[in-house]
């Protein structure tokens, strides 16, 4: 049973994947005049937790938790949690010690409280799926700088200090399950549709992305040529808005092949979800006023990747990139798009339904011309959320 949630995320993308504005008050007003004020007030400002939170990709291993021992010394535990598919143990070596199972993933460590010099514990860490295959290894270091540390080279007032180091580097805290993105999930009747109208589309197919461009080619195939405003009969599940356009019935726009396409790659296990875009100027009561109009877009995730990846079947877009770099999700696009320095280095691989063709653009040269609901530093991203109930 799934909660579902429509995050109203409003990620500006000028503001550089989420901006947390406290009072202001500066040298520089918000349109960047001279104000009369000269008092400058602290603008806390997260640059990395929002976009984090919606492209973190899978962890293999992840920090649960850091809590102190009941001891005379300095005593800390460390907690480690597994999200590998199949995972079976942890084996730990301490101090190049021999490894010992850990079917819990706790480390234990205690340092003198008395030591004026560092102190140092060496872990090693491997992963063991309950096939008998090993990950890793995970290096980390806990280095203990006690108070008298400090005060042997005359820093008095320090607290003692433990600092976690690791490589690969170890996140903090569970990450956000990529199968919590799937807004709606797919009946076990839609999976059989999408088995025998697509499977064979993509079986030789290596990765989730070369199924993902596959399918969105033939979808555009199908839909491309039924592209208009929809009936109200549209409202309807994806897969019966899918036969009601290529039967001639009914007519769809972007939001319709987003949700024809995100279902298909769902029901062949291609976590896919959807984003909504959006430039909403004002809201009246006889009008609302759009800059740039609106437009719903997706990203696929990739397992070997290990990140989403933007396609777009109403802009005929398999693939980003910037430069050789890529490909890209639909924030870096939009970011880059909108840097005219990097929009010069932007390509996108475009599909031509009519001849059958895909191609490698620079985007000024790319027969589609505008990306209307990307241009500009005021475009919203609205993400699609599924959260599992308490």
């Amino acid at each position: 049973m799934f909660n579902r949630i429509f995050y109203q995320v409003i990620l500006v993308i000028g503001l550089c994947f989420g901006v947390c504005w406290g009072e202001q008050s500066s040298g520089l007003c918000p349109s960047g005049k001279l104000s009369g004020s000269t008092t400058r007030k602290k603008i806390q400002t997260d640059l990395k937790g929002s976009y984090k939170h919606y492209y973190r990709g899978r962890d293999e291993l992840t920090i649960k938790s850091i809590e102190e021992t009941d001891s005379n010394e300095i005593g800390v535990k460390l907690m480690l949690e597994a999200h590998s598919k199949g995972f079976s143990h942890f084996l730990i070596s301490t101090n190049e010690s021999k490894f010992v199972k850990s079917g819990d993933g706790v480390i234990k460590a205690e340092f003198k409280i008395s030591e004026s010099s560092a102190q140092k514990k060496y872990i090693v860490v491997k992963l063991v799926s309950k096939d008998g295959a090993v990950a890793g290894p995970y290096n980390i270091t806990l280095i203990c700088n006690a108070n008298k540390f400090w005060a042997s080279r005359g820093a008095k007032g320090y607290p003692n200090w433990i600092t976690v180091k690791s490589y690969p580097y170890l996140e903090f805290g569970s990450c956000c399950a990529v199968e919590n993105w799937i807004y709606k999930r797919p009946t076990d009747e839609e999976k059989k549709y999408a088995k025998e109208k697509w499977s064979k589309l993509v079986e030789g197919a290596e990765t989730d992305y070369e199924k993902a461009k596959l399918l969105a080619k033939s979808l555009m195939d199908d839909l491309k040529p039924h592209i208009g405003v929809p009936s109200d009969a549209m409202k309807a599940p994806p897969f019966v808005q899918y036969e009601r356009m290529v039967s001639g019935k009914d007519k769809g726009f972007c939001t319709n092949l987003a949700k024809i396409f995100i279902h298909a790659c769902n029901s062949l296990g291609i976590p896919t979800r959807r984003i909504h875009l959006e430039k909403v100027h004002s809201r009246g009561e006889k009008f609302s006023v759009r800059m740039g109009g609106m437009h719903s877009t997706t990203e696929i995730f990739d397992e070997k990747l290990n990140q989403w990846v933007w396609i777009d079947l109403t802009y005929n877009v398999i693939g980003a990139y910037l430069g050789e770099e890529g490909p890209l999700n639909a924030m870096e696009f939009g970011l880059f798009l909108n840097q005219q320095g990097r929009r010069k280095r932007l390509r996108v691989l475009y599909y031509n339904y009519k001849d059958k063709l895909e191609s490698m653009y620079p985007v000024a040269e790319c027969p589609q011309k505008e990306f209307a609901s990307l241009d500009g530093w005021d475009t919203e991203f609205h993400y699609f959320y599924s959260k599992s109930s308490e």
